[in-house]
């Protein structure tokens, strides 16, 4: 009966121990071999006591080898989680650290777009600014094709006159093309604006995709090591293409500096325009000579004076002397028409440039309402007079109509 006893006992020790070591508690990794031969010299002892056959010392042996043995593999085992767990330690670093590569990249992309609206804002500043000075470029125009109808009535007398005008519509169609190619780079730095944001939007598809396959390796440990490698070499390709796309906004901004630049030149030269439009004197009128109906014949020659101010830009023609002054030296155009209702008669009219004649005017009217129109330009110094003269034994006539009339203006001053 104590040899049943004392065997049952070992084997109750050696179960309890074998569950201690497979459950990881706090003495079952650490029995020793000398603790398990202790415990079996005991049972020795006892066995000797109460005389245990040899059979079952040698079954007690054999259990005493398999404890040991689960012993030192409990050891491995235990080594081999430590070596499992620093090798997910390391691949845990690894996965932190290419998550900060990302963040990077998402804020140098963020950094990238607040770039791209910054040049989008001052794109449509300088549209504005480009349109600004296309309209008053067309106002320009406008005037000049103004200039260019009165120029045309004066190519027969002044070759000149035509020589300068083709110098100006020379400078106006520079400017012309000067527009056009600041709207063809205009046009050409939006659509490098829609390229940026076409990239931009491809470049965030990526970094979803390369945040899906972070969660990916997180969940499948025994592929880690090759999906991590993979995103890193895609993390490369998105820096690639980010530095690219820094290149590509550096680019934008000189193209833009360069449009700058151009266009304060253009506004410059309109400002130049403008003051020299702003400096040069304006005088220009167009008189009336009177309602009274039929003016002469007298004896003696008369300075017309003509009383129906039509325009008077300038103040230079005085209605109550009939003569213009010239108030700055220039080159002057000058026009007159006169009427005379009666038939089978002569008429006669001069031009006067301060006591000197410069132009007469004669005619035969076989038939009444008959008109004569004359015109020329003079070079005259500041100060100087114009005027009509009816000769002695000569008549004019003008009624409301305004069918006899005196013109002028300053065509550039000297």
């Amino acid at each position: 009966m104590r040899r049943a006893a004392a065997f049952l006992a070992l084997l109750l020790c050696l179960y309890w121990t074998r569950a201690q070591g497979e459950s990881g508690g706090a003495t079952g990794n650490d029995i020793t071999q000398t603790e398990i031969q202790s415990e079996i010299l005991g049972v020795k002892s006892t066995s000797d006591q109460t005389n245990i056959s040899p059979d079952i010392w040698a079954e007690l042996k054999e259990l005493r080898d398999m404890a040991i043995e689960h012993s030192v593999e409990l050891r491995n085992s235990k080594s081999k989680m430590e070596k499992l767990e620093q090798e997910n330690t390391a691949i845990q670093a690894r996965l932190t650290a290419s998550e900060y590569k990302n963040a990077v990249l998402e804020a140098r992309m963020n950094a990238s777009e607040n770039e791209v609206v910054k040049l989008k804002i001052e794109s449509a500043d300088l549209l504005h600014r480009v349109t600004s000075v296309e309209d008053k470029n067309k106002v320009l125009e406008a005037r000049m094709n103004a200039s260019e109808n009165e120029v045309e009535e004066l190519k027969r007398q002044n070759a000149d006159m035509m020589a300068r005008l083709k110098i100006n519509e020379h400078g106006m169609e520079e400017l012309k093309r000067e527009n056009t190619v600041l709207e063809a780079r205009m046009n050409a730095s939006e659509n490098e604006v829609v390229k940026l944001k076409i990239e931009s939007a491809d470049m965030m598809a990526r970094l979803k995709i390369s945040e899906h396959v972070m969660e990916e390796l997180k969940r499948e440990n025994t592929d880690l090591l090759h999906r991590v490698t993979s995103v890193e070499d895609k993390n490369k390709v998105l820096e690639a293409r980010m530095n690219t796309s820094e290149n590509e906004v550096e680019e934008l901004k000189i193209e833009s500096a360069d449009m700058m630049a151009r266009l304060k030149i253009s506004e410059n030269e309109v400002e130049e325009l403008k003051r020299q439009n702003a400096d040069q004197p304006k005088v220009a009128f167009s008189i009336g000579l009177t309602d009274s109906g039929l003016i002469g014949p007298f004896n003696t020659d008369i300075t017309l004076k003509f009383s129906k101010v039509i325009t008077n830009i300038g103040q230079a023609y005085s209605p109550s002397t009939g003569l213009f002054t010239a108030p700055v030296r220039g080159a002057y155009y000058f026009s007159f028409t006169t009427l005379d209702r009666r038939s089978s008669a002569y008429r006669n009219i001069y031009i006067y440039h301060n006591d000197k004649r410069m132009l007469l005017s004669y005619n035969y009217s076989a038939n009444a309402n008959e008109s004569v129109s004359n015109s020329l330009v003079l070079q005259l110094e500041k100060g100087d007079v114009v005027y009509l003269v009816l000769p002695a034994g000569y008549s004019v006539y003008d009624d409301s109509g305004d069918i006899t009339t005196f013109n002028g203006f300053l065509l550039f001053p000297l």
